[in-house]
């Protein structure tokens, strides 16, 4: 029972990344051991991708009849079995006859189980039987690889989405604060044109989706001090980040349109002053990042929305919509355990909370620190 349970994972477990070359030589050796015959061949909806046990050099993924038994099961879509095997006419060949099984998810069929047996040892029903689990196991496995392709296609479509979302009226109002100093204050321009072209950069680039919290917080910080050019000492910036959680792997974006929505709720529309604070905190497993503003604050309704307790986008404004991508993304990338947390108050402010895990496969990238940052 052992034995049979750790050949069912070892067969299952590489299948888990999709079909290809490698994991299909990898399955096959693990389906041989788990159904005891004398060869497993693994194969797409095209080709024989791998093929593991007695026969190799005879009988390989290049034997034209493995194709043939191959490319006649996916048509069919159902089990074949054959007395004739492979038809060697070697006397040493040790293999006998031919049973292959589809791989199945509903009607579609993604590749072909063939299980080879012993010369002399025919195809059982106790042998399709099993073909016939050992091909269930691994379409759950091909149809869980389907879902995180389509899962990672999401978010990125999402961050696609966000880049295309960031307010060209920040960009215009921007560029044009900037000439504004240029006879001036030309270092001060100097300096902030610099700053919008690595923002610009860190936004537009499509080469990932994933990115470091410090990064993040980089490009964060050169937003904020982008607006300061247009609001002076109207905009007070606070960062409190513990240097520990500098490394976390997070979504591209994750922090954008938060730090956005707060600077417009919290000065954009106001004639006081604003502040808004960046706080990143280490919770054990977790990190908590939190962006406070204190602004004139968010209808329930609003909040509701974001958080998608009803589906009413249209009560809602564009940076609004932001958050509820954000509030998606989180969900998509980490599970339904991570979202969003809105507090709000009238004529208090808002605060913003998303909890992310510290740990988590995705691009390495080494942790850098903030620079000209107002840590506190």
């Amino acid at each position: 029972m052992y034995d049979t349970l750790r050949h069912a994972h070892l067969a299952a477990r590489p299948l888990r990344d999709g079909l290809d070359e490698r994991s299909a030589s990898t399955a096959a050796r693990s389906i041989r051991q788990l159904l005891d015959v004398a060869a497993v061949a693994l194969a797409d909806t095209s080709q024989v991708l791998a093929y593991a046990g007695s026969g190799a050099r005879r009988h390989g993924i290049e034997d034209e009849r493995l194709a043939g038994i191959v490319a006649a099961t996916t048509a069919s879509g159902k089990s074949r079995a054959s007395r004739s095997g492979l038809e060697c006419a070697d006397q040493h060949c040790s293999l006998g006859e031919v049973l292959a099984v589809p791989i199945k998810v509903g009607n579609e069929v993604l590749g072909v189980i063939v299980l080879l047996t012993r010369r002399g040892r025919p195809v059982t029903l106790g042998l399709l039987r099993a073909g016939r689990e050992a091909a269930r196991l691994a379409a759950t496995q091909l149809q869980l690889a389907a879902a995180d392709r389509t899962g990672e296609e999401l978010v990125e479509a999402r961050t696609v989405a966000l880049r295309h979302q960031i307010s060209p009226h920040f960009v215009y109002n921007t560029l044009t604060a900037i000439a504004s100093m240029v006879r001036g204050d030309p270092e001060r321009s100097r300096e902030a044109l610099i700053q919008f072209a690595e923002f610009s950069r860190y936004i537009l680039r499509s080469d990932r989706v994933n990115t470091t919290l410090a990064d993040e917080l980089r490009s964060v910080h050169t937003y904020l001090e982008l607006e300061r050019v247009r609001f002076g000492e109207r905009l007070e910036v606070l960062f409190r980040i513990d240097p520990e959680v500098l490394a976390v792997t997070i979504p591209m974006l994750l922090l954008q349109p938060i730090v956005e929505n707060a600077v417009q709720h919290g000065i954009d529309h106001s004639e006081g002053s604003g502040r808004v604070i960046v706080a990143a905190e280490d919770h054990d497993e977790d990190v908590y990042i939190t962006i406070s503003d204190n602004g004139p604050g968010m209808s329930p309704e609003m909040i509701a929305t974001i958080l998608g307790e009803h589906d009413d986008v249209d009560a809602v404004g564009s940076s609004s919509l932001g958050l509820a991508n954000v509030q998606a993304r989180l969900r998509t990338s980490f599970g339904r355990h991570y979202r969003l947390q809105i507090e709000s108050s009238p004529e208090v402010g808002s605060t913003v909370t998303l909890r992310v895990p510290k740990f988590r496969a995705g691009v390495p990238h080494e942790p850098t620190a903030l620079s000209g940052s107002d840590n506190e």
